[in-house]
């Protein structure tokens, strides 16, 4: 039971998230936003969980879960609540930062507690996490187009109340998790970067969040285009991620059981493909289509680089491993986010998307090597 609540709440944090996506275009309207705003209040969700996961990660690693999952859930209620009453580009991008922050420090203790005392079994489990973040993203933009018919407001309302209502019980949940600790500081984060492992998982990282950076700040406004109208949006976003709903459970076991560098490069060989014809498909079910051949290989390459992590780090410093991971990510998330609707404004969607692409497979090749690397000084240390 304690594990479908961390799940729960998960996936209510992740909707709060998807909720926003829906509304993008309609926020840019009704407060005559201007394109670099919208650019700001999509990036502010991700450099606000930036700052928050570097601060206090190292709590979660010493054990001190319950106090982080408490500080994400009252972020989520906050944050979400808050586009009731926002109106200007800096309370807008003030209550997207408080949603950022719940679902960062919410994910970091919810992802130590279902890991427990090793690390046997925790693909799988960090699949399901994925995969119910996910859920609650996809659904967020249909709860927001069905009850944002009765109001603007109503959708933000119903999420708030709900993370309220089930976050409280799972933060209890997490505070009584067994976990495995380790009296870890900012040093150990210079230690992991020093791995080429650990290189090679930042940098697919930040191909994968960069992603959802550009993702997340220009999709509402591309489908508009393409002539989608709202709720049509809303089923575009649902079929997109579709495969990362089933996929990652599966996808986490195969990458523990092969290892997860095994797993990263056919992934993202599915991914740039699918990006270039994201930006290049004239039609909304062609371009979602291509979407969905994108996240089938983000559903492996997340959980290969969740994996690739957790052969470094093990149990013990698992969250101060990923908060690196999620750090680099959101960084290259925050950068796009802000930075994607001002190329797709000048360029449109081809050269966004392209463009985007050729920096994936750059990163990728890098990444590559970074392992590579790896191998060379294992074998020579045997």
């Amino acid at each position: 039971m304690s594990t479908r609540l961390i799940y729960a709440v998960n996936f209510l944090m992740a909707a709060s998230i998807g909720l926003v996506f829906v509304f993008l275009a309609d926020l840019q309207e009704l407060h005559g936003l201007e394109t670099w705003e919208l650019g700001v209040v999509a990036s502010m969700g991700f450099l606000a969980a930036l700052v928050a996961q570097l601060l206090l990660v190292p709590l979660a690693d010493r054990g001190h879960i319950g106090v982080l999952a408490g500080i994400g859930v009252a972020a989520g209620v906050f944050g979400t609540l808050g586009f009731v009453f926002a109106s200007q580009t800096w309370t807008l991008a003030l209550t997207r930062g408080l949603v950022g922050v719940g679902l960062g420090l919410y994910g970091v203790a919810g992802r130590k507690a279902i890991i427990g005392l090793d690390t046997a079994g925790a693909g799988a489990k960090l699949g399901t996490l994925l995969s119910t973040g996910v859920a609650g993203f996809l659904a967020g933009p249909p709860i927001g187009a069905l009850l944002g018919r009765i109001s603007f407001e109503t959708p933000f309302w119903a999420i708030g109340a709900a993370l309220a209502i089930f976050g409280v019980p799972a933060i209890i949940a997490i505070s009584k998790a067994d976990v495995a600790t380790a009296p870890v500081d900012y040093s150990d984060l210079a230690d992991l970067i020093r791995r080429p492992r650990i290189q090679a998982a930042v940098l697919s990282q930040v191909a994968l969040f960069g992603w959802i950076g550009v993702f997340d700040a220009t999709v509402d406004r591309y489908l508009t285009d393409l002539g989608a109208t709202t709720d049509a949006t809303a089923v575009a976003l649902l079929v997109i991620g579709l495969p990362l709903l089933v996929l990652p459970t599966r996808a986490g076991a195969l990458a523990e059981r092969v290892g997860g560098a095994k797993v990263l490069l056919p992934s993202f060989l599915v991914i740039v493909p699918a990006i270039v014809l994201f930006g290049t498909l004239g039609s909304v079910v062609l371009v979602s289509a291509a979407g969905v051949v994108e996240t089938i290989g983000e559903s492996f390459a997340f959980l290969a680089v969740e994996i690739i992590l957790l052969e470094v780090t093990g149990a013990a410093r698992a969250a101060v491993g990923h908060a690196l991971l999620e750090a680099a990510g959101l960084v290259g998330a925050t950068l796009t986010a802000a930075v994607g609707p001002f190329v797709y404004g000048i360029g449109g969607p081809t050269t966004l998307f392209i463009g985007f692409a050729v920096f994936t497979a750059l990163l990728m090749a890098s990444a590559w090597m970074r392992l590579r690397t790896a191998y060379v000084r294992e074998a020579a240390a045997v």
